[in-house]
């Protein structure tokens, strides 16, 4: 394909009449039958006149391209962009489909990837997570316990005796006051630690009420339901992770997600897994397995005493305070813990 018009070296402004000739994708410049330069690739066109080459020449057409001869020009992927840069609403409203498309297929695929990751997913990467997570915590949201330091002790103890009858080790148990989102509550980090409020200690009063709660958590741990929830919420990142190795930014970043988790709600399937995982644990360490029924009845009897203007049957149905927020229904819960 021959094709004239006039042509401006790399870095010069001085315009040369001459013809450009195509072939295969590969352009030759000529001028006053002189060759100026030959086996440059086309870089891209512009305006259906402008044609950039990868040697930095401009050869701009005396006369537009037709779509023919754009066609010849081009290869696919420039013929692509030249498509794109040539806005409409039609086009747009084909790009937003696609990429929706693409987003539900990228989130569908996580669903069954996610789990995968999570079980070859390395333990000491994991427990990392949970200890920057909570060390961000610690000084921001978390204070010191004013619980008795035999209580804390005791608790800690019955707690790591009751992971040992089970045949895993505790992870560290930390009690704390907590400024913000207080009340009753306790949360898993992943990998560990637990955190268990002074108040939630103070509510149910027995221990074996909070061993019960501990006992939730730790199925939670021993489950790895929060880095599962770390996994989706950072997606291919962390599944390209594990596959070529974590490097400290993500790590960090994973612990940043990790630390929304305290906040944040959660699968009713992986509390119900919890639940009913923590009954078994209560029971093989020889405690009453109905500790976790009697405590979160009491949690909802808490939670119920804020909202005055509630029946107790609809507040059973919403508890969207504390440690009840992020499960399932208050009378959900008892009803099939009930059958345990």
């Amino acid at each position: 394909m021959e094709l004239f018009g006039h042509f401006f070296r790399p870095q010069s402004s001085k315009r040369d009449s001459g013809k450009i000739i195509v072939v295969d994708g590969v352009a030759s410049i000529t001028s006053d039958g002189a060759t100026v330069c030959e086996g440059a690739g086309i870089q891209s066109v512009q305006n259906k006149r402008d044609i950039y080459l990868d040697n930095d020449y401009l050869f701009a057409l005396a006369e537009p391209l037709t779509s023919e001869q754009e066609k010849l020009i081009l290869g696919k992927t420039e013929r692509g962009i030249a498509w794109l840069e040539n806005f409409s609403l039609s086009k747009a409203l084909l790009l937003s489909l696609s990429l929706m498309a693409i987003l539900a297929a990228l989130r569908y695929a996580l669903t069954f990837i996610t789990p995968l990751a999570v079980s070859i997913f390395p333990q000491e990467w994991e427990k990392t997570i949970g200890r920057n997570s909570y060390q961000a915590l610690e000084s921001t949201v978390f204070s010191k316990t004013q619980l008795p330091s035999t209580q804390v002790e005791r608790l800690r103890i019955k707690a790591r005796q009751m992971a040992s009858a089970n045949g895993f080790e505790s992870p560290e148990i930390f009690f704390h006051q907590v400024s913000r989102l207080g009340g009753p509550n306790a949360a898993a980090f992943p990998g560990g630690p637990i955190v268990v409020t002074d108040d939630l200690v103070t509510l149910l009063e027995k221990d074996e009420l909070v061993l019960g709660v501990i006992a939730h958590e730790f199925a939670h741990i021993q489950e790895r339901h929060s880095l599962h929830y770390v996994i989706e919420a950072i997606g291919v990142a962390v599944i390209a992770s594990v596959v070529l190795g974590a490097d400290d930014v993500l790590i960090e970043e994973m612990s940043a997600v990790a630390v929304n988790l305290w906040v944040s709600q959660q699968s009713r399937e992986f509390e119900k897994q919890s639940d009913l995982l923590a009954v078994e644990y209560l029971e093989k360490a020889d405690l009453d397995k109905a500790a976790l029924g009697l405590a979160l009845k009491k949690l909802t009897e808490y939670f119920c005493s804020l909202s005055p203007g509630q029946s107790v049957q609809e507040c059973l149905e919403e508890t969207e305070s504390g440690w009840l927020s992020s499960h399932p229904s208050g009378a959900e819960r008892l009803e099939y813990l009930s059958d345990q």
